[in-house]
């Protein structure tokens, strides 16, 4: 995820150049968590290796970096701040994709604060909370529940940024339920459902597992028995599955299938709206407390303030306002403060989730 694309909308690879738990039907938190486990131990360790690796997108990553809790390096511009912060994320097809994206607020950050962002990519959410956890990335782009779970599990970290695609909003989104209607043409309502091959993204995702959840129970089907279950990685993932027939149906949500229809990845025409779920409140960026906190107030105020379509636009860092979003894939950040995160909570007494319990 980019500091401005959310892991929730970036388009993905192609499903199968990912890992994921594909086919694997959740059987109790045990399972659930020991593959999640393994997941997060594999993105440490690539995170180690690329600790080593030199990059050559134009100051956007660096050699080294990320090793200490707080960022890495001597700031010459800004003494007692790190000279490099590590950014994750998940859903991105690779680090360079997802370093292009960034390229305009990094170039910023890099400008006015002195900090080279170093991106990497993770396979799941349970392998960013891991990885901010352990100390080898500083700042997380979460979705909501994911954002929940970390701060359930302890993390000391700090909202810095909502992400929103438009001036003047607070980054809500919702969740939707897709089907393929020549496949499927008798799937019409989310009662439809039950006894079928269901594609969710990752069991820490808001909007491909915990609201799709709490859908399915509200249409007396158990998420995990009712239905068979398969993660597809992300959002946009489910989508894809959906199309090529390989789920019955699919949660993906309100800016990912969009922005993959627009990017030609799915044709419209392959994938039908069957539910709507509730709003969500926006994805938050994370940031560790282990970061200075005059460091964590400056980037909060940047991204709130610069780290928009239009100020890169005004600033050559994109021809046009409508470049810099095709660019970023997104608009901007509004104020942490329009987030409600108390809505989170209130889905997991109703669904129950094992992740909710973290």
């Amino acid at each position: 995820m980019s500091l401005i694309f959310s892991s929730r909308s970036r388009l993905s690879g192609s499903p199968t150049s990912r890992s994921r738990l594909s086919g694997s039907r959740l059987s109790g938190t045990g399972r659930t968590r020991a593959a999640l486990a393994a997941m997060a131990a594999l993105f440490l360790l690539v995170l180690t290796a690329c600790g080593s690796t030199s990059a050559s997108t134009s100051g956007n990553s660096t050699s080294g970096g990320g090793s200490g809790s707080g960022g890495s390096g001597h700031n010459s511009k800004h003494p007692g701040w790190p000279s490099t912060l590590t950014y994750g994320a998940v859903g991105a097809e690779n680090s360079t994709s997802l370093t292009n994206s960034l390229k305009p607020l990094a170039e910023v950050v890099k400008k006015q604060l002195g900090v080279t962002l170093k991106v990497v990519t993770g396979t799941s959410y349970a392998s960013m909370i891991e990885a901010q956890q352990a100390g080898k990335a500083q700042i997380i782009g979460y979705g909501p529940f994911s954002y929940f779970i970390a701060k359930k599990e302890g993390l000391k970290i700090q909202d810095i940024g909502i992400l929103i695609t438009a001036p003047h909003t607070d980054g809500g989104y919702y969740s939707w339920a897709v089907v393929n209607p020549k496949k499927t043409p008798s799937i019409t309502s989310i009662k439809d459902f039950k006894g079928k091959k269901v594609c969710f993204s990752d069991p820490s995702s808001t909007s491909g597992y915990l609201y799709p959840s709490y859908g399915l129970l509200g249409a007396g089907i158990s998420p995990t028995k009712g239905v068979t279950p398969v993660f597809a990685g992300t959002d946009t993932a489910t989508a894809l599955q959906v199309a090529k027939g390989s789920c019955q149906v699919g949660f993906t949500n309100s800016q990912s299938l969009p922005a993959a229809e627009e990017a030609h990845q799915i044709s419209p025409s392959a994938v039908k709206i069957v539910w709507k779920g509730p709003e969500i409140p926006g994805n938050p960026t994370a940031i560790s407390d282990s970061v200075p906190a005059s460091l964590r107030t400056a980037l909060e105020n940047l991204l709130i303030k610069d780290g928009n379509s239009k100020y890169f636009a005004a600033h050559g860092y994109c021809p046009s306002v409508a470049k810099c979003n095709e660019l970023t894939g997104g608009w901007g950040y509004a104020n942490p403060k329009v987030a409600d995160f108390s809505k989170i909570a209130n889905v997991c007494k109703i669904t129950k989730s094992p992740q909710c319990k973290a």
